[in-house]
Order: structure tokens, then C-alpha cells, then sequence
């Protein structure tokens, strides 16, 4: 048996486990996943906490390891009498937590353009340029169009992720109905979203510093902190990957197979 991820939360570690389980005892038979929920407070488990990082400190990317653990059958989802009883709608819960991510992002993304933005127009040293010829930074042409472009590209973005959202509810409202290929083409979906939130929060959360200046890089001010949150997350999933879903169901009309990122 090999574990792939651990997600550890108040009272209880989730496990996604690889091994031949009771219903399958020869070495030969392919391995299954299995996702369990276990209590930490109990021998066998150990934290590392080794996660020092420049950002997003609650990923939950460190080490642990687990010692003769006993779990029961009765935690891991999806068997009944140690036999996986598969589901398309279970499925669904990976795109689910990616759009959980996209709007992580696109929330950060927001913070970021509104906090500078206060900046820009309250902070007597937002200046505009020497040579600019104006006599505010809000009149500063290229601060316009650099807030202008951010704050388009982040509302066409946010529109999106509602739109995907939207579409994902007739699937949670009728779970029975939902097929392979109804389940892929929603993830491909999702993957579009991904990518493009991930590429717009990296944008504005490095160029805000554009049209706020030098002082605003001050560690009091913590302007730094969104770019680092967004630039930590979402090496956990690289969006070319997600891109390369969307090009493979559009020039070949390929759909993902489910697994843990799509």
C-alpha cells in the first residue's frame, strides 16, 4: 500500500490510499485508490510540519507519515463490504474543489486590485510620474489603463467562474443522471476556468505594484503577500496542464479521464 496526499484538518486526517485491498489478494491485481477519513489523535501518525514556504501556509502540502494505522471499512468512501461501488456523480468532487480554487484565486486577485486601489487614490505618495504632466496619480493616464485592464480581465474571469458554477448545479440537483461524458465536458469546463483564473491572479497580484510604486513594497504594507499566496497555490496544479485539457477536447474531442486533478 502507497499514500498518494493527506489532508489534515481540526480532528481528522483525509487519507487517498493505493494498495490491493480484502476483495483483491494477489500482487498481480491492479492497485485501487481509496479516500478515508481517519482521527489524528491516535498512535501512528506523524506531522512534520515541514512546510516552510513563501506563501499560502495552510496548504496542507507538508510531510506525514503513517505506523500501523487501523482504519475501518466502514470510512472509506465509496465501498460497501470492501467492494468499490463506482458512481460518476462521486466523481464530480475534484472539479467541485477546483472551483473552490478558482474562486481562492480570483478572491485574492480581488483583494489585491481593491487594496492597491485604495492605495492609489489615499496615499499622498502615489505620485504620478515627474514627466507625466498631471498633477494626480488618478489622472495619470497609464494608471488608468493599467487599472483598467486589470479589473476587466478580473470581472471577465469572475464571470466565467459563475457561469461554470451555474452549469455544475443540474448535476448536484439530478446526481443519477449524470453520465461519463457529461462529467468530463463539465471538467473540461472547469479546467478553462482554472487556467484562466490562475494566469489573471498572477497578473494582478505582480502588476498592481505597477501603479503604486516603489513605496509599496514596503513589508509593512504586505502588498507582497497576495502574489506569494497565489504564486504557491497554484504550482500545486500547473494551469498548462489544464489548458492542454481544453485543446485536447476541442482539435480531437477528447475528454479527461477522472482522476485527483481533473
Amino acid at each position: 500500500m502507497s499514500m498518494t496526499t493527506t489532508q489534515h484538518h481540526p480532528g481528522h486526517l483525509d487519507l487517498h490510499l493505493r494498495g490491493n485491498w480484502g476483495n483483491q489478494p494477489h500482487p498481480s491485481t491492479p492497485q485501487q485508490w481509496v479516500q478515508r477519513a481517519r482521527e489524528v489523535a491516535q498512535p501512528g501518525i506523524t506531522f512534520y510540519d515541514d512546510w516552510d514556504n513563501i506563501g499560502q501556509r495552510l496548504t496542507e502540502s507538508g510531510s506525514v507519515s503513517l505506523a500501523e494505522v487501523r482504519v475501518p471499512w466502514s470510512a472509506a468512501a465509496g465501498f460497501v463490504n470492501k467492494v468499490f461501488q463506482p458512481r460518476t456523480y462521486n466523481t464530480l468532487n475534484v472539479p467541485t474543489i477546483q472551483l473552490v480554487f478558482v474562486n481562492f484565486y480570483l478572491g485574492i486577485a480581488r483583494g489585491a486590485l481593491e487594496r492597491a486601489a485604495d492605495y492609489t487614490r489615499t496615499r499622498t505618495r502615489t505620485r504620478p510620474w515627474l514627466h507625466g504632466g498631471y498633477g494626480r496619480a488618478v489622472d495619470e493616464p497609464y494608471i488608468l489603463d493599467t487599472y483598467g485592464d486589470l479589473a476587466a480581465k478580473l470581472w471577465a474571469a469572475e464571470a466565467l467562474a459563475d457561469q461554470i458554477a451555474q452549469e455544475a448545479l443540474p448535476l448536484h440537483r439530478n446526481p443519477d443522471a449524470v453520465t461519463e461524458r457529461i462529467r468530463s465536458e463539465h471538467e473540461v469546463r472547469v479546467a478553462a476556468v482554472k487556467a484562466r483564473a490562475t494566469e489573471v491572479a498572477l497578473e494582478i497580484t505582480s502588476r498592481i505594484f505597477e501603479v503604486t510604486g516603489a513605496r509599496s513594497t514596503t513589508t509593512a504594507l504586505g502588498l507582497d503577500r497576495y502574489w506569494r499566496n497565489i504564486r504557491t497555490h497554484t504550482l500545486h496544479d500547473p494551469a498548462a496542464y489544464k489548458r492542454r485539457e481544453v485543446g485536447v477536447f476541442l482539435l480531437r474531442d477528447e475528454v479527461p479521464e477522472p482522476t485527483w486533478y481533473s
